[in-house]
């Protein structure tokens, strides 16, 4: 095990040789300075977050390799709660990418949209309800694929997520027990949001990040969806809107019919 030092994150240790590159709900992800294709997650020293952390060490060792799951590279299990190794993208979260001013082609955006479809797919036949689904939690990788990526909090084998989707991503009926996080039509509505980031480089309703915070969620709740009749995939993100698909397996399916009329798509915007 490699050796500790405090660092002024409360309650999380940074392992030595290693830089910060985010904090989050659960605890922090480190990089290494001699390894810069490996990170590091390790969660805040709490209860709380070791036992959000236990579950996401599960969820990766049910997981096992996926081409659209970050690679898990090893898990470490001690009395601070564990370590998990993963690959390390190159651009962090799409999202990210997006705001910096990337760009890509109608081809590449709708081939990742069918990529995110057949990996939420992967996660929920292996019992996982991801929970958190959208452009902060897909990272984009040095040749331009994605991996999702972000467990901690999602719901295994039964026991529901205890995180929420972001407003425009969650369901606008969030307090029902059929469409609450981590139920298929909930997981479904934020495929489909996550698919008009992908498409678009935007959020659903968002103008800027401080001012999604209920105005996108209260559009929603009043039936006031984006206009998607001139978008890419537009009737396969209205359909996951309005619960029409019953898995991420009919996403992905559905996406991948139309991907031939977009393969000559090549212009980056």
């Amino acid at each position: 095990m490699a050796e500790t030092k405090q660092t002024e994150i409360v309650g999380v240790r940074c392992p030595k040789g290693c830089e910060t590159i985010m904090t989050g709900g659960t605890g922090a992800v480190y990089g290494f300075k001699d390894r810069p294709d490996v990170v590091v997650k390790l969660p805040y020293e709490t209860d709380r977050h070791k036992a959000r952390f236990d579950t996401e060490k599960a969820i990766f060792r049910r997981l096992g390799s996926h081409p659209h799951v970050v690679p898990c590279l090893g898990i470490e299990d001690n009395d601070r709660g564990g370590r998990i190794y993963m690959a390390r993208a190159k651009h962090t979260a799409i999202r990210g990418y997006f705001r910096e001013g990337g760009t890509a082609s109608l081809a590449e955006r709708v081939r990742w949209c069918r990529d995110l479809a057949a990996a939420v797919h992967y996660i929920h036949d292996k019992g996982v309800r991801w929970g958190d689904i959208g452009g902060r939690n897909i990272l984009f990788t040095a040749d331009r694929n994605i991996w999702i990526c972000d467990f901690a909090g999602s719901g295994l084998d039964g026991v529901p997520p205890i995180v929420w989707g972001e407003d425009g991503f969650r369901h606008p009926d969030d307090e029902s027990p059929e469409t609450s996080t981590g139920t298929m039509p909930c997981e479904i509505h934020a495929l489909g949001s996550a698919m008009y980031e992908l498409i678009t480089s935007r959020c659903p309703h968002w103008k800027e990040e401080a001012e999604c915070r209920g105005r996108a969620a209260g559009l929603l709740r009043r039936g006031v969806y984006p206009d998607v009749s001139d978008v890419a995939l537009g009737d396969v993100i209205q359909r996951c809107w309005k619960g029409e698909y019953t898995s991420a397996r009919e996403v992905a399916e559905g996406i991948e019919e139309k991907m031939p009329q977009y393969e000559n798509e090549d212009k980056p915007f």
